[in-house]
């Protein structure tokens, strides 16, 4: 099972760290964290209680986790977490 992504984003001269992490305890969510300078800037969860029993729920997990991590990428350098 995946457990997450991690990538350093320049935009407006600071570097910005996201972190999406997989928890599979006992409450399966995909979270997504932006920091800046250690600080928590924004982060997001997706909760997948409803997918666990599907056939294809790895690939599917891992999928969720993709898009959720590059959706806050992108959030990120349009602008919508300007501090």
């Amino acid at each position: 099972m995946l457990i997450g992504f991690n990538n350093n984003i320049v935009y407006k001269d600071d570097v910005y760290h996201v972190q999406t992490e997989n928890s599979e305890s006992d409450k399966p969510v995909i979270t997504t964290f932006i920091y800046l300078k250690g600080s928590i800037v924004a982060s997001k969860k997706h909760d997948y209680t409803d997918i666990l029993n599907d056939e294809d729920s790895e690939k599917t997990i891992r999928q969720l986790m993709e898009n959720q991590h590059k959706n806050m990428i992108k959030a990120l350098l349009v602008g919508k977490f300007n501090i």
